[in-house]
C-alpha cells in the first residue's frame, strides 16, 4: 500500500483536489470510524503535499 496515500484531514483534501487530483474513493475505516480520501502518489502528489506544508 505503499503507493497510496490515505488523507484523513478535509483541509488537505481539498487542497489537493484544488490543485486538481482526484481521489480514487472516499470510506471508513473499519478500526477507527475516521473517514479518508485515497489518493494514487506519483511525483506530482509528493510535491503538492510538500508545498501544503510549507
Amino acid at each position: 500500500m505503499k503507493n497510496y496515500f490515505f488523507c484523513y484531514t478535509k483541509k488537505v483534501s481539498d487542497y489537493l483536489n484544488s490543485q486538481g487530483f482526484e481521489y480514487i474513493t472516499v470510506a471508513q475505516d473499519p478500526k477507527s470510524k475516521k473517514i479518508f480520501s485515497l489518493y494514487y502518489i506519483d511525483e506530482q502528489l509528493q510535491k503538492a503535499l510538500s508545498e501544503y506544508q510549507r
